[in-house]
């Protein structure tokens, strides 16, 4: 349903305990109260060292906030605070450096969804 929402609304209103929480466009909700970014990582082999040469990889180029969310074979997922410059992100992910000292062989870059937004509003 908040996909639905985020692709026909022009403002959305949230409410929690029958309290307006917040108004606003979808791009406002989720730079104000999105959990920031998901980074999806897919690396060249799922061995360990794979696996620990990307994530520190992440930590020394994209952001040392980085947290790893989940891994399952050779996809990582690991979430990025909101406060991310994306020019340092993309030009590290898209080096040269990314698949020699991160084995990363590709990534997905997504902002925080308004599930995430609803979700935090709703604690």
């Amino acid at each position: 349903m908040m996909v639905e929402a985020d692709t026909l609304c022009n403002r959305i209103a949230i409410i929690a305990d029958g309290k307006l929480k917040v108004i606003g466009n979808q791009q406002h909700l989720k730079d104000r109260y999105g959990s920031g970014y998901l980074l999806q990582l897919n690396l060249v082999k799922s061995d360990i060292d794979n696996q620990e040469s990307a994530m520190a990889f992440v930590l020394k180029r994209l952001h040392s906030d980085a947290t790893l969310a989940t891994k399952q074979a050779k996809t990582l997922h690991v979430n990025l605070p909101r406060d991310l410059d994306l020019e340092r992100v993309f030009r590290a992910l898209y080096s040269p450096e990314s698949k020699t000292e991160g084995r990363i062989n590709q990534f997905l870059l997504s902002q925080s969804s308004l599930e995430d937004v609803f979700i935090a509003l709703g604690d």
